[in-house]
């Protein structure tokens, strides 16, 4: 009987205990600032046998002119490209070239001491899953050919950085109206979003 007893009273504290009244809904809190969780940025370093030979690069001179340039070139595997960032987002790449101590925005063209008869261009395109960044020669002067070379031509080392953003960051991006050629302009952008 005393083991019923203690039974039933235990039995009683437990069904009280769980039938507790909810009390009402607190005030709604302020609405949180939106994040960058659509944004990603990395960087990598190319060596001399990172590059492959041949790759070709068309370039667009406007007016229906299209001429494709034979270049070296890198793929890298980049799973964040996807079919919405390629639809309706953006990819920006920045490279150091060397001898320089800043970022800069790809395309990037210069002339340099050797071979000087050569522009040096860097450009870059991308696919879903894919960016490809393609060094190619053209004339310094109108009317030149460009001199045969590229394929032996050795690729120092070469830091790039490159940012991705969703259709949505994007959008932002460009209604901040940030230059996207600097780099340090669109972190301290992408960084305030």
């Amino acid at each position: 009987m005393k083991n019923t007893f203690v039974l039933l009273l235990t039995s009683a504290i437990i069904t009280l205990g769980a039938c507790r009244k909810e009390g009402p809904a607190g005030p709604a809190g302020k609405d949180g600032k939106d994040g960058n969780a659509n944004v990603m940025a990395a960087k990598f370093t190319t060596m001399a046998s990172t590059w492959k030979y041949p790759g070709h690069y068309a370039l667009d001179y406007g007016n229906n002119q299209v001429k494709l340039h034979f270049s070296k070139y890198i793929t890298k595997e980049i799973p964040e490209i996807t079919k919405d960032v390629v639809d309706n987002g953006l990819v920006l790449v920045y490279m150091i070239p060397k001898g320089v101590h800043n970022w800069m925005p790809l395309p990037l063209s210069f002339q340099a001491a050797s071979p000087s008869d050569v522009v040096h261009n860097f450009a870059y395109e991308y696919r879903q899953g894919t960016l490809t960044i393609h060094y190619y020669w053209t004339a310094n002067t109108t009317g030149k050919l460009v001199p045969d070379g590229l394929e032996t031509t050795l690729m120092p080392f070469y830091n790039f950085r490159y940012v991705i953003a969703s259709g949505i960051m994007s959008e932002k991006l460009k209604e901040s109206g940030v230059n996207l050629k600097d780099e340090q302009a669109v972190n301290r952008v992408l960084g305030g979003l």
